[in-house]
């Protein structure tokens, strides 16, 4: 029995994040782990002791119906806890629900909000899987590129905007660019929507994904999306800020005039469909145990710096990132995924735009350990200077 042909088409033209962290498994393998810098995939840094612990301690809790079923948005204290974090007014746990990561609540938002047909215009460069996560649900991926400078191109949006379309996602910071969207980028992409909206018998839904909102460097930093558009949910994620990408826990914030019995029946539903259920149980109890959710970004940003030195030094093309853990490179070789298999050849593993809807650049991941950012910015750098790259 062979795969379906949504499967294999993935397999041919996607997927290139985990192609490259299989490789990267594959060399350490073969050649150890500290002859590989796997610069391919979002690791965050290890979490720190005392999200150890909160694990710790959550995993012995003992009380009537610990590891049974529980409300489908997640536990009620948990909930409560998580609209403390939101900084806007109005935010209960009415607005909350707990997801396993970003990426549920993201699917969870768009199979309740999105019809099967719909658009969804994303801003390219794009995290890859918001195209997988439209076409789960039968709705079409509509990417519209930023402009030389990374924000988004309002004009672009305006025009992709039509009666099929039901929602907009964007990531803030950006994975990859590291572009973090501006109070004048919200306020003007609210105003494009708001137009929109009054010419047909809609709302738009905002998807903003803010997996990475605590590591934003200054002087840049997070804008209120809820004071300038109601028609908006937060994705949000604990996988990167608090390290622990493996345990799946994060939640989806509803603007309050959202927060209806309606729409708790159908982010319910649609967490039953999509096969989540619920978010796991240990996790959300360990965010119980923890005295904040806050985290320290010093260690992202110096890692941030050491790149971005590099990329200043060594003659290559990129902006600074404003946030996140990425390099969001211009590929020095016209043909990026030679220069990615030649990358790979000396052992150091990147990401081709093409997984992002941009073929011209490359992803750095720089939460790396330091020597494996001097590998990778050493093998960069002297290929960029062969002859035969061009």
């Amino acid at each position: 029995m062979s795969i379906s042909r949504w499967s294999r088409a993935q397999l041919q033209d996607g997927g290139w994040i985990r192609r490259m962290f299989m490789e990267g498994e594959r060399l350490r393998a073969e050649f150890g782990e500290s002859t590989v810098a796997d610069l391919s995939i979002g690791q965050p840094l290890e979490a720190p002791e005392t999200i150890v612990e909160a694990f710790a301690a959550a995993s012995r809790e003992r009380f009537r119906g610990r590891f049974g079923y529980m409300p489908n948005l997640g536990y009620p204290d948990v909930r409560e806890r998580a609209a403390e974090d939101v900084d806007f007014p109005g935010i209960t746990s009415d607005s909350i629900a707990m997801t396993a990561g970003a990426a549920c609540a993201i699917t969870a938002a768009i199979r309740t909000f999105v019809d099967p047909g719909d658009d969804v215009i994303g801003v390219a460069p794009y995290f890859p899987e918001f195209r997988l996560y439209c076409e789960t649900a039968s709705a079409r991926f509509v990417p519209v590129p930023t402009g030389p400078d990374l924000r988004l191109d309002l004009d672009g949006i305006n025009g992709a905007l039509s009666a099929h379309t039901a929602a907009v996602i964007v990531n803030s910071p950006c994975n990859p660019s590291g572009h973090v969207l501006d109070g004048g980028e919200l306020s003007g992409l609210a105003s494009v929507l708001d137009a929109h909206n009054n010419r047909h018998d809609r709302k738009v839904l905002l998807i903003i994904d803010e997996v990475y909102r605590r590591l934003t460097y200054p002087p840049h930093q997070r804008v209120e999306p809820f004071n300038l558009y109601e028609h908006t949910v937060l994705a949000r994620s604990f996988s990167k800020d608090l390290g622990v990408a493996g345990e799946r826990i994060g939640y989806l914030v509803l603007h309050p005039s959202l927060a209806n019995a309606e729409t708790h029946r159908g982010l319910a539903q649609a967490l039953r469909a999509l096969g989540f259920v619920n978010a796991p149980a240990t996790a959300q109890r360990a965010l119980l145990h923890l005295d904040s959710w806050e985290i320290n970004a010093v260690p992202y940003r110096e890692r941030r710096d050491i790149v971005m030195d590099r990329v200043r030094a060594d003659g290559l093309e990129a902006m600074e990132p404003e946030g996140g853990l990425y390099l969001w490179l211009r590929s020095p070789w016209p043909d990026t995924l030679r220069l990615i298999d030649a990358l790979a050849a000396r052992r150091v593993l990147l990401t081709p735009g093409i997984a992002f809807g941009v073929p011209s650049h490359l992803r750095l991941c720089f939460s790396a350990p330091r020597p494996k950012l001097t590998m990778a910015m050493d093998a960069l750098a002297e290929l960029a200077m062969e002859p035969l790259s061009a």
